[in-house]
């Protein structure tokens, strides 16, 4: 019996084959668990909180699905911000990985990051470690990580009209996550809009999957595959991610101009608080008679 190598394709497939089989028996496990009552969704969020792209069964199969590795960071002594320092770690490998055309290992390292960005939050809220810095710093990185992703796709596709693609879904998600953050310093919360940071990285990841096994079985192992999917995906964020941010923008506006004014005028400062106050001028020496008169009194200040 000769046992022959596994071809390139092949081994795309077989990596296809177990990454929908990590997701899909799972999913389908949730889906009878839910079906039985034995699980509940998380609750939907109310209007100006943030539409999804995908729903709560999404949301709540990937938590139910992390819930055991949630449990075990939480008995770790690591704090929350070691596991987003951790995700910026894993988003370089990430980011070098598409740029240089390896998609089936930078969708491996895509969901490790995301995973990794989960867990920072969850182990802040159950070990009562929220924070300002913490929060500060999670947005930080989490902006870095979508910088970092979203110019590997435009280095990878430099060139070609898909680098706009990337270049639009960078320049609009960032233009979401700041319409959020100005808007809240000015009293309007929400995070309304459709594309959310967790959607857009669960659209790439699954781009990133599919793309190696279709694009070598219809273009071969060429130096520089087009990657169709991906390609696909990209242009999709970058129209839905346009759609979020205006969105966003016009939710926030609308909040702010439906804001009564302060009900306290400002309270208009007097002209004599604004000017400095002036040295006072010396006492009136007294006036001597004589040709000494000008010295006497000089030395009878210094006498004083």
């Amino acid at each position: 019996m000769t046992f022959t190598q596994p071809t390139g394709t092949s081994m795309d497939l077989l990596f296809l084959i177990c990454f929908a089989a990590g997701a899909l028996v799972p999913f389908a496990t949730y889906v009878c668990l839910w079906l039985m009552g034995l699980v509940s969704l998380p609750a939907a969020k109310d209007e100006g909180s943030g539409r999804r792209l995908f729903g709560p069964l999404f949301v709540g199969f990937y938590y139910w699905l992390l819930s055991p590795f949630l449990r075990l960071a939480k008995r770790t002594g690591l704090a929350p911000n070691h596991f987003t320092l951790a995700s910026l770690a894993a988003c370089l490998p990430t980011s070098l990985s598409i740029a240089t055309g390896h998609f089936a290992l930078a969708s491996v390292l895509l969901v490790l990051g995301n995973t990794l960005d989960v867990v920072d939050g969850y182990i802040a809220r159950n070990k009562g470690m929220v924070s300002k810095a913490g929060a500060f710093l999670d947005s930080t990185v989490d902006r870095v990580c979508d910088g970092m992703i979203l110019g590997g796709f435009a280095v990878y596709y430099a060139g070609t009209p898909t680098m706009l693609a990337a270049l639009l879904a960078l320049i609009m998600s960032f233009a979401t996550s700041y319409a959020r953050a100005r808007g809240e310093a000015l009293g309007a919360s929400g995070s309304e809009g459709l594309m959310q940071r967790a959607d857009r990285l669960a659209l790439l990841g699954l781009a990133l999957a599919l793309s190696p096994y279709l694009a070598h079985s219809t273009e071969g192992f060429v130096p520089h595959p087009s990657y169709t999917v991906t390609k696909a995906a990209l242009w999709l964020l970058a129209v839905l991610s346009t759609l979020t941010a205006v969105s966003r923008v016009v939710w926030i506006m609308t909040r702010l101009g439906t804001q009564s004014p302060p009900s306290s005028p400002v309270r208009t400062r007097a002209l004599g608080e604004l000017l400095p106050r002036l040295p006072q001028s010396p006492r009136p020496l007294a006036r001597t008679e004589g040709p000494n008169a000008g010295a006497n009194t000089i030395d009878a200040q210094y006498r004083r």
